[in-house]
C-alpha cells in the first residue's frame, strides 16, 4: 500500500539521512570558506521578494512580452547591473523578504568541466530539437532524465530511451558534478534538497541527476547561441534548479529579468535559482558554449502526493493565504 506504515518509516528514516547530509554540507562549506578565508558577494534586492514572485507564479509562459514594461525599458537602455565573472567567491542575491533568489558558485575542477564537454560533445545526435514544433533556440537539446508529464507514474524520457546505453554512461560519468550541485543546493537551499529527495519513484524511473530527476543538455556547437527570454514553468515555483557551463567560450551570461541582473558565467561556474519564477535568457556567447540544468518537474511532486501522500508546497501556501484572508 503506497501509505502503509512501511513506506512512512522508511521516509522516516531517509528524512533523518537528509538532514545530517544537509548539516555536514553546510559545515564543510563554513570550514572551506573560513579556511580560504571566502567572504561571498551578497546582493540583497530591495524592490524583488521571493515570497511575491511566489504569489505571483502563472503556469502560463508569457516570455518576454509578459514582463513589466519597466523592465523591458531598462533592459533596452542597458540599466541592468552585470556581475562578472569571480571565480574566487560565490555570488549570492537575495530578496526583500531574505528569500534566496540566485546562487553563482565556481566548480573548481578544470579537468571535469572539460571531460564534460567532450562527454556532451559525444552524446549521440537526438532525433527532434524542436517542441511542438518551434525551435526555442540554436541549441541543440535533450532531456535525460525522470518525469510523470500526462502520467500516474514517473516515466524515463523518451531521449534517454532514444539515447540508450550512450546516455546513461553519459549521466553516469558526470556523476561527480551532478554530486556539486547538489551540494550547492544542500548549502543554499537545504528545504529544497531534503523534499527532492525524500520520496522514492517507480523502476525503471529513478534520480539521474544528483538531488534532481532529470537535465537538459543543451550543445550550442560552434555558433553564436542565445535563448529567448522564458520561464520553465513546468517546475516547481518552490523549487530550484542548477546550471553549469561549459565549453570554449566567451559571453553567453544570464539575464534574470524580474531581479533586474545580468550574471556571467565562464565554464565551470553553477548558478542556482528558481527558474519557473524568474524569467531568463542567454546572450550571445562565441564559440562553443555546453550547459546542463539539472531540475525536477512538477509533475514528479504530484506523483509523491499520489503515492506517498506528500504535502504540496502549493497547496499549502494557498491553505495559509485562504486562511489569512478569513
Amino acid at each position: 500500500m503506497p501509505h502503509s506504515q512501511q513506506n512512512r518509516n522508511k521516509i522516516q528514516r531517509k528524512k533523518k539521512q537528509l538532514e545530517k547530509r544537509i548539516i555536514d554540507i553546510q559545515r564543510l562549506a563554513i570550514k572551506h570558506a573560513r579556511k580560504k578565508n571566502i567572504q561571498p558577494q551578497v546582493i540583497t534586492l530591495p524592490c524583488v521578494a521571493l515570497g511575491y514572485l511566489r504569489a505571483c507564479f502563472s503556469p502560463r509562459n508569457t516570455g518576454y512580452n509578459g514582463l513589466h514594461p519597466a523592465l523591458r525599458r531598462m533592459e533596452s537602455q542597458n540599466k541592468f547591473p552585470r556581475y562578472p565573472i569571480d571565480t574566487t567567491r560565490p555570488l549570492e542575491i537575495y530578496g526583500s523578504d531574505g528569500g534566496l533568489l540566485a546562487v553563482r558558485s565556481t566548480l573548481v575542477d578544470p579537468s571535469a568541466i572539460n571531460e564534460l564537454a567532450k562527454a556532451v560533445d559525444r552524446l549521440p545526435v537526438p532525433k527532434n530539437y524542436k517542441f511542438r514544433g518551434i525551435n526555442r533556440s540554436e541549441y541543440k537539446t535533450v532531456h535525460y532524465g525522470t518525469w510523470a508529464a500526462y502520467s500516474p507514474k514517473c516515466m524515463v524520457t523518451r531521449e534517454l530511451r532514444d539515447a540508450g546505453d550512450a546516455g546513461l554512461e553519459f549521466l553516469d560519468s558526470q556523476k561527480p558534478i551532478f554530486n556539486e550541485m547538489s551540494r550547492l543546493l544542500g548549502q543554499y537551499a537545504p528545504g529544497v534538497f531534503k523534499k527532492l529527495q525524500l520520496y522514492p519513484v517507480n523502476e525503471p524511473a529513478k534520480r539521474f541527476v544528483g538531488a534532481w530527476m532529470a537535465c537538459a543538455v543543451n550543445n550550442g556547437g560552434n555558433h553564436p547561441n542565445q535563448t529567448e527570454a522564458h520561464r520553465d514553468v513546468k517546475e516547481s515555483q518552490y523549487g530550484y534548479s542548477c546550471v553549469i557551463a561549459a565549453g570554449d567560450f566567451k559571453g553567453g551570461a544570464i539575464v534574470l529579468y524580474e531581479l533586474g541582473v545580468i550574471v556571467d558565467m565562464g565554464p565551470g561556474d553553477m548558478l542556482l535559482f528558481p527558474d519557473a519564477l524568474i524569467t531568463h535568457r542567454n546572450e550571445a556567447a562565441d564559440g562553443h558554449r555546453i550547459s546542463i540544468v539539472a531540475f525536477t518537474q512538477e509533475n514528479v511532486y504530484d506523483y509523491w502526493h499520489r503515492e506517498y501522500n506528500m504535502k504540496l508546497p502549493r497547496q499549502e501556501a494557498k491553505k495559509r493565504q485562504n486562511g489569512n484572508k478569513k
